[in-house]
C-alpha cells in the first residue's frame, strides 16, 4: 500500500530526501495547510492524493494527517524506503561492495549511515574543533569529499560516544543506536515489571522535543506520560544523584584527610560542635559506625576527578590511562540506580532482578555504552540497566503512542526511590556535581553549612571554571583554615586544555569535575535538536529554578537516602556500598587506534601533579637553566648537540 501511488521517480526522490531529515528531528505534528501561505510549497503524492506541504516539512509531519506515520511505525517500514544512492544509475555491484564504508554500527551508542549525508561537515567540526577528538574527518577530493571515520571502525577508535556529532547532524546520518522500539515491545508484552528512571536534564528538555518552549519544566507531565506508556514504576535519578554525593563526598574527604595528614575519620561523639554532631549523626543514623567499614575503600591520589560522565571516563581509559587512579571509584547516578533497583527494590517487592526491566531515560548517548560495561556487572548476573533511551527517543515514543505531554496531569515519582534533593537536580548542569558535593562535604567536615549554597564561581557556560573554598577557623579535627581548590571543565576539548595546564604545573586542584558535553548534561548528545542559540542557557536556568524550589537542597538531608543506608546499605563507603555502588576502570589505550592528531602529540604520559611539588619545582628550575644557557650561548641548552657543532666550528 505504501509503495502504490508514490508517483514518478521525482516524487519518490523527494519523499526519500524528506525521509532523511526525519531521523534528525520530528517536532510536534503540524497541519500542512497551516504553513501553506507562508512558505514555499512542495507537492507530494501519497495514497493517490496530491498534498501541498512546505519544503522544509519532513515526510512524517506531512503525512501524519493521512495516517502514514502510524502505518510506517506499526509495520516498521521506515528503513525500507530507498535511499538517495539507490536512485543513482551507477548503483551496481561495485558500489554495493563499498556499502561498509558508508555504514558503521559497531559502536555501542552511535550509528552511522553516510548514505544520508549531505556533506555539510558539521559532525567533523563538532568532533575535531569542539571536542578535539578527531575521530571523524573528511575524505576524498572535490565532489567526492565526504565525512568518514578516520580509523577502521568506531568501536576501534578513540570515540567517546558523546553524541555531539549526532546532535548536530541535520539529516540523521549520525544518530544514537535506537532502542525505543524494543522498549515498546516489552511494555506491550507485560512479561516483566517495567521500571523507568529519568535523569535531571530530561525534565527541562522533553517539552522542547515535543514543541514546547526551550527550558519548559515538565516534570509532573513527564511522569504521567511515562505511566501512560505503561511503566509500572517511575523513579527519579535525582535520588541516585544524592546517593552519588554521599559516596563521592565520603571518598573525597578521605583523600583530603590523607593529603593533609589527618585521621581518616571524624569521631562525632568527640566533636564539641553541635552542628558537626548533627551532620555526622545523619551518616551514623543511616548506617551506624562507618569508621571501620570505610577502611575497606581503596585510597586514591589527588586531584580526584568525578566519574559521573561516561564519555569522560571512556576518554581517560582510552587516552589518559595514567589518570585512572585519580578517578572517583563511584558509579554514575545511572549505575547506582540500576544496582539499587535490581537489589534493594527487588528485595522489597519480593522479586528477582531478572523479573525487572529497567529503562533509563537519559540526555546522553554514552549512557548506552555505560549500561553495557563489563565493570558494572557481577559474575553470573545480567546488566543492571536493561535499556537506555535518549530524550529524543522518549519523544519518539510519546508521538508514536499519541500521548500529548502538555495535556497530561501533574504526576509524582514513586517511593522510595523517587525522592531527590535540589543538589541532585543540578547534576544536569556543568558545575552541578561539584556544587552538590561541596554542599555536603563542607558541612560534614566543618559542622557548618556552606555560607552560600549557590557557588557562583563554578556556574555558567565558561569552558573551564575554578574556585577556592576556605574552611572556617572554627572547623574541628584539623580542618580549620584549610583551602579546597576545585575546577570544572565543560566539553572534552576544554578538559584537554585543563589537563595540559595541570601537567605543566600551571594549576593545582584537589577536586575536578569534567563533563564531556558543552554545558553539561543539558547539552548532551541525546537532547532535542534546536535552532535556538539560547536553548542551553534556558535549560540551565530551569535546572537552577528546580533546585531553588526544592524543600531539601542537600544530598545528605534526603530522608529517602538515609533510609536506604539504614535498611540496606549500612553506611557510605561501607562493604555493601563498595560492592554495589563503586566500580573499576580498564586501560583501553592499547586496544583502540589513535586519532590522526595523536601522532603529532608527545607520547609521554600526562602527570597531574601539584605545581608546588618538589619534583615539579626541580623540573621548572632545570627548564629555566636551559633557557638561560640558550640565551647566553645561542644554542638550545645542549639537548640537540648544537653546542658541540659550534665548538667544532671554532676549532
Amino acid at each position: 500500500m505504501l509503495g502504490h501511488g508514490l508517483g514518478s521517480r521525482s516524487h519518490a526522490r523527494s519523499i526519500a530526501t524528506s525521509a532523511c531529515t526525519a531521523e534528525a528531528a520530528e517536532p510536534a505534528a503540524i497541519a500542512a495547510s497551516s504553513y501553506a501561505e507562508q512558505y514555499p510549497k512542495a507537492t507530494l503524492t501519497v495514497n493517490g492524493k496530491r498534498v501541498q506541504v512546505p519544503k522544509d516539512v519532513t515526510i512524517l509531519e506531512a503525512t501524519q494527517a493521512l495516517g502514514i506515520q502510524d502505518l510506517t511505525s506499526r509495520y516498521r517500514t521506515r528503513d525500507l524506503f530507498p535511499k538517495l544512492r539507490n536512485f543513482s544509475q551507477a548503483w551496481d555491484e561495485e558500489l554495493k561492495e563499498e556499502y561498509g564504508q558508508y555504514h558503521d554500527h559497531s559502536g555501542a551508542a552511535i550509528s552511522i549511515d553516510f548514505e544520508k549525508c549531505i556533506k555539510c561537515g558539521r559532525c567533523v567540526s563538532a568532533c575535531g574543533l569542539v571536542q578535539e577528538m578527531n575521530v571523524l574527518g573528511m575524505q576524498g577530493r572535490s565532489r567526492e569529499r565526504h565525512p568518514t571515520v578516520l580509523t577502521e571502525a568506531m568501536d576501534l577508535s578513540k570515540c567517546i560516544e558523546c553524541g555531539q556529532c549526532s546532535a548536530i547532524c541535520p539529516v540523521g546520518a549520525i544518530s544514537e543506536r535506537s532502542e525505543w522500539r524494543e522498549v515498546e515491545d516489552l511494555l506491550d508484552s507485560k512479561r516483566k515489571v517495567m521500571v523507568c528512571v529519568t535523569a535531571p536534564a530530561v525534565r527541562v528538555a522533553i517539552g522542547e522535543e515535543l514543541g514546547l518552549a526551550p527550558g519548559t519544566i515538565a516534570t509532573g507531565q513527564m511522569v504521567s506520560a511515562q505511566r501512560a506508556l505503561g511503566f509500572d514504576y517511575v523513579f527519579d535519578v535525582n535520588f541516585s544523584a544524592d546517593l552519588t554525593i554521599m559516596e563521592e563526598g565520603t571518598e573525597l574527604l578521605k583523600r583530603l584527610r590523607k593529603k593533609w595528614g589527618l585521621e581518616l575519620d571524624i569521631q562525632p561523639d568527640a566533636a564539641s560542635d553541635k552542628a558537626l554532631h548533627r551532620a555526622a549523626a545523619a551518616l551514623e543514623a543511616a548506617g551506624g559506625d562507618h569508621s571501620t567499614q570505610q577502611a575497606e575503600h581503596g585510597e586514591g591520589p589527588l586531584p580526584m576527578f568525578t566519574s559521573c560522565c561516561p564519555s569522560w571516563v571512556t576518554m581517560v581509559e582510552k587516552d589518559y590511562p595514567e589518570l585512572i587512579p585519580h578517578l572517583s571509584t563511584c558509579r554514575s547516578p545511572q549505575g547506582m540506580m540500576g544496582a539499587v533497583v535490581k537489589r534493594y527494590f527487588a528485595q522489597k517487592m519480593g522479586l528477582q532482578p531478572e523479573d525487572i526491566c529497567l529503562v533509563s531515560v537519559m540526555p546522553c548517548t554514552a549512557k548506552k555504552h555505560e549500561a553495557e560495561r563489563a565493570e558494572l556487572r557481577r559474575a553470573g548476573e545480567a546488566q543492571d540497566i536493561d535499556y537506555v533511551i535518549t530524550t529524543r527517543e522518549f519523544g519518539h515514543m510519546l508521538r508514536e503512542r499519541h500521548i500529548a505531554l502538555a495535556a497530561q496531569p501533574e504526576g509524582n515519582f514513586d517511593s522510595p526511590l523517587g525522592e531527590g534533593s535540589g543538589a541532585g537536580q543540578i547534576f544536569g548542569n556543568t558545575g552541578g556535581v561539584m556544587e552538590a558535593a561541596l554542599r555536603t562535604a563542607y558541612e560534614l567536615s566543618t559542622g557548618q553549612p556552606l555560607p552560600k549554597l549557590e557557588v557562583g564561581e563554578i556556574r555558567g557556560l565558561k569552558g573551564v571554571k575554578e574556585a577556592t573554598i576556605k574552611l572556617p577557623e572554627s572547623a574541628p579535627g584539623g580542618m580549620a583554615g584549610r583551602e579546597l581548590h576545585v575546577a570544572v571543565a565543560s566539553g572534552i576539548g576544554n578538559a584537554r586544555h585543563l589537563l595540559e595546564q595541570m601537567a605543566q604545573g600551571q594549576a593545582d586542584y584537589d577536586f575536578v569535575e569534567v563533563m564531556a558535553c558543552p554545558g553539561g548534561c543539558i547539552g548532551g548528545g541525546g537532547q532535542p535538536k534546536t535552532h535556538d542559540p539560547l536553548a542551553i542557557l534556558k535549560r540551565m536556568s530551569a535546572v537552577y529554578e528546580l533546585d531553588e524550589r526544592s524543600t531539601v537542597r542537600k544530598s545528605h538531608e534526603n530522608p529517602a537516602v538515609q533510609q536506604l543506608y539504614k535498611e540496606f546499605l549500612g553506611a557510605p563507603g561501607g562493604h555493601l556500598s563498595h560492592q554495589l555502588l563503586h566500580t573499576t576502570y580498564t586501560d583501553r589505550s592499547q586496544t583502540t587506534e589513535p586519532a590522526y592528531s595523536h601522532f603529532e602529540r608527545e607520547t609521554e604520559p600526562v602527570k597531574v601533579a601539584c605545581m608546588h611539588h618538589p619534583d615539579n619545582q626541580q623540573a621548572q628550575q632545570q627548564q629555566q637553566q636551559q633557557q638561560q644557557q640558550q640565551f647566553q650561548g645561542g644554542g638550545c641548552g645542549g639537548g640537540c648537540g648544537c653546542h658541540s657543532q659550534q665548538a667544532q666550528q671554532k676549532q
